[in-house]
Order: structure tokens, then sequence, then C-alpha cells
């Protein structure tokens, strides 16, 4: 069969694939568009010189990127989580999926900075399965310790497993596979390839409509094993978008949750732009939650980011960089940036949906029941007595969501109807 010349080295070894064995799997597909070593999504973003797939110059934003708030605010809730171990000599921070490290860093500065006491117990350890070129921050996946007291956290990384796809066709699941025919890559569906991707849907099969669409995540079981295995004692910190399933296989979200994106335009398209653009899908948080169970961890909540962060006290942070704004400390373009960045962590329509699912385990001392902790179930605010980091202040880059650079500044000089909003990057309802 022939090729068109335009496709990618990628693309071709993909289309190779297909014409030897038939269609792939959607989860082998988005592995390799994503992953690929040389010319997967991820490498080509990270490995290049002054390429990120994060922030103003990249394809979407995270909450880290936004503004230094969000790490200053979980380092708080982290020094808790310490205190709640009995204050251990070491509590080790393992941050999976730490990308291009800037929350990392807005951590480790802000304990530094304002929590001297934690300062000298925290290690923290970044990795990620595609760090970026040259980083002394940020290590491989083989760098993950084991058996380690402290916390594991992430930030957007489940979104990034790659997911089988499923579709409801006369009462049944079946799967949607990855074929190459008449010169582009389409869609094909057959039987499923693993009895769980029924397994998942068939409950609510009674309620989905023909045609329903939708992702199941395989991948979670070698995760949850991953954080078993680097933590013996502690918290586990996992913010993403998702929901529970019920919610998540509920009849009117009948494409699915699978997005793309691209300059931080929305797409739905995986197809196209293989190894160019960004494709998650949403958590599945009762998997999380079953897989993080077998490993004998216990959920203890599951806020909104907005629910989470207001809980520590992000209003105080608001406060306080208003009040220096008025007392003239800080001049007022800079304190409206500030806002914007760390209001953004809480809009409801954006950042502020998220999930923030906290586990742990063994996390009593000397057999007392474990602490409740701030961040889930509310209290006195954790910010008392400790300053907002601002933009200026941070080592890290951040976006800058005011500046006419951004896409989403009033100012941009981007045509209106060629940007996504940011309820349409992070909504499911679109």
């Amino acid at each position: 069969m022939t090729t068109p010349q335009s496709h990618s080295p990628l693309e071709l070894r993909l289309i190779d694939h297909i014409n030897r064995y038939g269609p792939v799997t959607f989860e082998a597909f988005m592995d390799a568009a994503l992953y690929d070593e040389q010319h997967g999504y991820y490498p080509r973003r990270r490995r290049s010189a002054g390429s990120t797939p994060v922030g103003t110059d990249g394809d979407y934003f995270t909450s880290p990127s936004s503004h230094p708030a969000f790490g200053a605010l979980l380092a708080l809730q982290l020094e808790e989580m310490w205190r709640c171990l009995g204050s251990p000599g070491e509590f080790v921070v393992v941050e999976m999926g730490a990308g291009d490290g800037v929350l990392g860093s807005d951590i480790s500065e802000y304990v530094e900075r304002e929590l001297p006491e934690f300062a000298r117990a925290i290690l923290y350890s970044s990795t990620d399965l595609v760090p970026p070129a040259g980083s002394e921050w940020v290590g491989d996946n083989s760098r993950l310790p084991v058996g380690v007291t402290g916390c594991v956290i992430s930030n957007e990384l489940l979104d990034a497993h790659a997911v089988n796809r499923f579709i409801v066709q006369g009462g049944e699941v079946k799967e949607i596979f990855v074929d190459y025919r008449d010169g582009q890559f389409v869609e094909a569906v057959g039987d499923v390839s693993d009895p769980e991707v029924a397994a998942r849907v068939e409950p609510f099969l009674g309620l989905l409509p023909e045609s329903y669409r939708g992702e199941v995540n395989l991948r979670l079981g070698y995760w949850s094993d991953s954080v078993s295995a680097t933590l013996e004692r502690g918290y586990v910190i996992t913010i993403d978008y998702g929901y529970d399933r019920p919610e998540l296989y509920k009849p009117a979200r009948i494409d699915g949750s699978l997005r793309c994106y691209y300059q931080h335009t929305f797409g739905q398209n995986p197809l196209k732009r293989i190894g160019r653009q960004d494709i998650t899908a949403h958590v599945d948080f009762t998997a999380v939650d079953h897989v993080l169970m077998v490993n004998r961890f216990e959920r203890l909540g599951k806020p909104s980011q907005q629910e989470f962060l207001s809980n520590v006290g992000i209003d105080g942070f608001l406060d306080e960089i208003s009040e220096r704004a008025s007392r003239g400390d800080m001049p007022r373009s800079e304190s409206e940036e500030d806002l914007a960045g760390i209001g953004s962590l809480i809009n409801p329509e954006g950042l502020g949906r998220f999930r923030v699912a906290v586990h742990s385990r063994w996390v009593g001392v000397d057999g007392e029941a474990a602490l409740p902790l701030t961040g889930v179930g509310g209290g006195v605010a954790l910010t008392s007595g400790h300053r907002a980091p601002t933009l200026n202040s941070a080592s890290a880059g951040h976006a800058r969501l005011l500046r006419a650079s951004n896409p989403f500044s009033q100012g941009s000089s981007a045509q209106a109807g060629d940007l996504s909003t940011w309820e349409q990057l992070f909504s499911d309802e679109t």
C-alpha cells in the first residue's frame, strides 16, 4: 500500500504496523502519539531547547504555571501532613509527572522562606517519564525512591495516561481501534481487546444511548503499584480533572471526555497533528480509589480544587496582595497580575473545578486515629501568619495572565474566535 509523502516518521511507523498487524487499540496509538521516544508529543516538546508544552508559549496551562501560590498552598498542606505524622526527621515528597519542575521549585522555595522547621525535614524528589532535556531538578522514573515516609503528589498526571476507547452499539460495549485506510487514519470498531474495558461500562449500559462513547484507563493499577512501592507511610495527593464513575459515564456525556490541546485551542480529533498536540481524558476517580484501596490506602476526601485551596487559606493570600497594593508596597500593575494568577486557581469554570483526591496509609501515630487535614475538611486557615508569594519573587517562570502575549489576556492580538475560553479548555460538556 502506498502512503502520502506528507506523513511524519511517527505516522509512517504507525501505518507500517497497521498494514502488518491490523488496527491498533487507541491506547497503543495514544501512547505512541504522546510518548514515542523520538517523535512523541512530550519528548518533542520537552527535549527541544526553549520548548515546553505548558504556559503561554505551549499548548495549555496548569495550576503550577499560573501562579506560585499553588505551590505555596500545597507546601502548607504538606507541612500539616508532616505534623500529623509526628514530625519525622525526614519527610520525602515525591512528585510524579513533574514536567518542567515548576511545582517543586515553588514548594521548595516557599518551605525554605516560610516554614523553617519543616525545611529541615523535607526532601523533594521530582520525576517524570519524559524529563526536560538537561534538567538537574527533574529526573526520570528510575529515580523514584522506595519505602519512604512522606507524600506522593501529582498534578495532571493521570489524565495523560493512554486510554482505551469504547462505543455502545446494539446494547453492547465495543472498542474503538485506529486503522489506516484511503490515505488517512480512521476509527474502526471491534470486540473489546481486554474484558476490563467492558466490565467498567456494563453496569451503566441500561442508561447509555446508542453510539455513546467513552474512555477506560487500564493503566491506573500500574500507577498505584508504583505509588505503593514508593510510599511506605503517609499521604497521596492526586490533582486532576475527572469524576467518580457514575458521573463520568452519565448519558449526557455522549461523546466521552477525550480532549486535544494545540496552542491553547481545544479539539476532539486525536487522529490529526499526531505527535504535535496533547491528548487527555478525564480521570475515573472510582478506579483511582479502587486501585489504591487494593494497596491498602484509604481515601480521606476528594474536594474540588476551589474547595481545597479555599480550606487551606487562599483568601488570605488574595487579601494580603490587595492590602500591599493599597498601602503602596507594590505597584498596582503587579498586584493585579498576582491577583489574576491566584484567582485563576479557584475559578469554578477552569482550574477550580479540578479534583484533589487525598489518600493515606498508616498515618496514625502510636495507634491513634489520623488527624484531619485542613485542605480536606476545613478549619483554621493554614496561611495565617504566612506571606503570599508573588510572581516576581519566584525563580521559576509562570504564565502572566494579564500580559498581552498571553492567549487569555484581553489585550491579546489573537482573533477571539481562534482561542478557546477557560471553560472550553477544562469543561467536559463542550
